[in-house]
């Protein structure tokens, strides 16, 4: 990536009219320039695959394996998956097939969703989580390429936000959806998921509507040199996904090769401790972004129905925090408000790990409450984690956010997969347990995280 253009995209001084609430401000004052009626098919990825998916997987895989270490594994797979996303966002570029593996990744994404309910192996779930996690991927790196590589760069941020704010909205409403089927039989939850796949449908509709055409693409080289550090589509991004990647469909294309290529430059490093600390936590709350509406029922007494109607409360209060993580990150600096984050988890796992300690009389106020919190975390995280690793990048920053998003991605991937043996063998404390651990290694390899340099202005969101 040119230095010179991340120096201009990304800087605190030419920043300001990035910034969240301006871009709010110029997309609703001037919406029928950078809204097109394909971001309705976005709306519903972020419905099905951000909303509805998370909770009905895992009761559906439970009820039919009665098997915890089986959910694990699926959902690993379909992290797996989502690890294909460099291979679409190439593909895409190199052989203009943009709108071909966007209407392919709907596709695969419907079928595989439509089918869950009529397989019965681990096998056959495995592979269905992997072409999951595999089509939610390339419609997602493809609907932003459509604005990265189709769009003047002076309106890359105000259509990101827009595009992420629709499938944010999707995600709250579609965890709404799930409330009403998780509750439940089976043959409820098998109706929920065939829902899913049908709410898919008019994607193939929406998404011919606005779509740019293969030859109006700018060069790649083009694209790439005047392409921002990370857009922010990471701090944009809604709330955990599928076994915790954490709005990781959102900024796919940045997960790069050029990064892997520079790790053994970090050897040492203030980043290198940055990134063991996001690998800690990501693997931390992997097992429980995997189980959670199994957990909270069996040793918290909450209903599904119940656990994902305070999924989506907290979501929809969490987008404000992401703008007010930006503003606190700028005015204290970005470590402060990343080791706020870590601490805020931290005390939501307390409370859910109080009930295996302490005998209560109410154990299913004490579970709501730490699962909000540790829910409510993450846009803390993510804003103040994004703005460090371009912070203590030791290179540019493209790189660093090819690291630190492949470090987000193997660490919720490996947490997950990992979480199945363990909760088989010590039952769901062993998740609270594994969290904590994670978020105290974190803690310590934060602090005195921030470069002597560091001031008060971290990159607001957006920037």
């Amino acid at each position: 990536m040119d230095e010179a253009a991340n120096s201009t995209a990304g800087s605190p001084a030419g920043g300001n009219h990035a910034h969240p609430l301006r871009i709010v401000r110029r997309a609703l004052a001037t919406p029928g320039r950078f809204v097109r009626p394909w971001y309705g098919s976005y709306l519903l990825l972020g419905l099905v695959t951000a909303g509805m998916l998370p909770v009905l997987l895992p009761l559906t895989i439970k009820a039919a394996a009665h098997d915890l270490a089986t959910v694990a594994y699926v959902m690993g797979a379909y992290n797996l998956g989502l690890l294909t996303s460099p291979l679409w966002g190439m593909a895409a570029e190199r052989f203009t097939l943009y709108r071909s593996l966007f209407f392919t990744g709907f596709v695969v994404t419907i079928a595989a969703t439509s089918v869950f309910p009529l397989l019965d192996s681990l096998a056959t779930w495995t592979a269905a989580g992997f072409a999951l996690g595999a089509g939610s991927a390339a419609a997602a790196t493809v609907a932003t390429l459509f604005v990265v590589d189709f769009r003047a760069r002076a309106e890359w941020e105000p259509r990101i936000g827009l595009l992420q704010g629709f499938n944010g909205a999707g995600q709250v409403l579609g965890l709404a959806l799930a409330a009403g089927f998780s509750g439940g039989s089976v043959g409820s939850l098998h109706a929920g998921l065939w829902l899913a796949a049908a709410a898919l449908l008019p994607t193939l509709v929406l998404g011919h509507m606005g779509l740019p055409v293969a030859a109006q693409a700018r060069p790649r080289d083009e694209a790439r040199r005047t392409l921002p550090r990370h857009l922010d589509i990471h701090g944009l991004a809604a709330f955990p996904r599928l076994g915790h990647p954490a709005g990781l469909s959102f900024h796919f294309h940045h997960l790069n090769w050029q990064g892997l290529r520079r790790l053994p430059e970090i050897v040492g490093t203030r980043f290198s401790r940055f990134l063991l600390s996001w690998f800690a936590v990501t693997f931390a709350v992997g097992g429980f972004f995997t189980y959670f509406p199994l957990m909270l029922r069996r040793d918290y007494g909450v209903a599904p129905s119940t656990s994902t109607l305070v999924y989506a409360a907290s979501a929809g209060v969490g987008i404000a925090l992401f703008v007010l993580a930006s503003l606190w990150a700028k005015k204290v600096g970005a470590g402060h408000v990343y080791r706020a984050g870590l601490a805020l988890r931290t005390v939501g796992f307390t409370l859910l790990g109080l009930p295996f300690v302490v005998p209560l009389a109410d154990r299913a106020q004490v579970g709501i409450a730490g699962f909000a919190l540790v829910v409510l975390a993450w846009p803390i995280l993510s804003v103040a984690g994004t703005a460090l690793a371009a912070r203590l990048s030791p290179f540019s920053e493209g790189a660093a956010m090819g690291l630190f998003n492949a470090t987000l991605a193997v660490g919720s991937m490996l947490g997950a997969f990992a979480s199945g043996p363990l909760v088989g063998r010590f039952g769901y404390q062993a998740i609270v347990a594994v969290a904590l651990a994670g978020l105290a290694g974190s803690m310590a390899l934060a602090v005195r995280l921030e470069a002597p340099l560091e001031t008060a202005a971290a990159p607001a969101l957006g920037e």
